[in-house]
């Protein structure tokens, strides 16, 4: 048992030795997990059109992490684009991506969405065991949203969400960097569900929202 125990603490100093850095770039889910959708509450659709613009700091973002001699990039920016496009299209009938925070489109909209990065904050850490290792994750991302009446050049709603997840993932005596980062990958995808989630149930609870989506469909009638 001692042999397994320092071997898998050696899978992860191997760089150490070596003098060399293992880069990972762990896969983070883009499709919308059931913390997305209890945070949720509810899913209504309208008959309602948007533009959707997520601002450069969120949508590029990336974070690097170092864990001994690992180097990982968690590419969360792409993962929570894609998660909250899916989550908006149970709310919104129909959704035009925008590259400006104003929409420069030739479509008819309603309003428009805009989503930005406030914060974010990760640590990892790694743990040898009796007979495991483990590797523990804290994940903490802010998020703001809005959205603007496209006729009355106004802001109608704006939610704001700090999602957090702490997280462990433990392997029995050895652990490659490549499986330490897919454990970490679960919290991060975790922490992005949460907060999509709760962006969305703010956005159905809000009153004066719910006002504005009734003149938006009953402009169509």
């Amino acid at each position: 048992m001692r042999k397994l125990i320092n071997f898998g603490v050696f899978l992860f100093t191997l760089g150490i030795f070596c003098g060399c850095t293992v880069a990972v770039q762990p896969r983070l889910n883009s499709s919308l997990g059931m913390d997305a959708f209890e945070n949720m509450k509810s899913i209504d659709l309208h008959d309602v059109d948007v533009a959707l613009y997520f601002d450069p700091k969120l949508k590029d973002l990336k974070v690097n992490q170092k864990l001994k001699m690992g180097e990982f990039t968690f590419d969360i920016g792409r993962s929570f684009s894609a998660k909250f496009l899916k989550a908006l299209a149970y709310s919104f009938k129909t959704i035009h991506l925008s590259g400006t925070p104003a929409y420069k489109g030739t479509e008819s909209i309603d309003a428009i969405v805009r989503v930005t990065l406030e914060d974010v904050d990760m640590n990892m850490g790694v743990k040898s065991g009796f007979a495991t290792v483990s590797t523990e994750t804290y994940t903490r991302l802010s998020i703001r949203a809005e959205i603007y009446d496209q006729k009355e050049k106004r802001v109608v709603w704006v939610g704001t969400t700090q999602a957090k997840e702490s997280g462990k993932h433990e392997e029995m005596g050895q652990m490659t960097y490549q499986e330490a980062g897919r454990g970490i990958a679960c919290s991060v995808d975790t922490t992005v569900d949460k907060a999509i989630g709760n962006l969305i149930n703010q956005m159905s609870k809000s009153s004066n929202l719910s006002k504005y989506i009734s003149t938006w469909e009953q402009n169509k009638g």
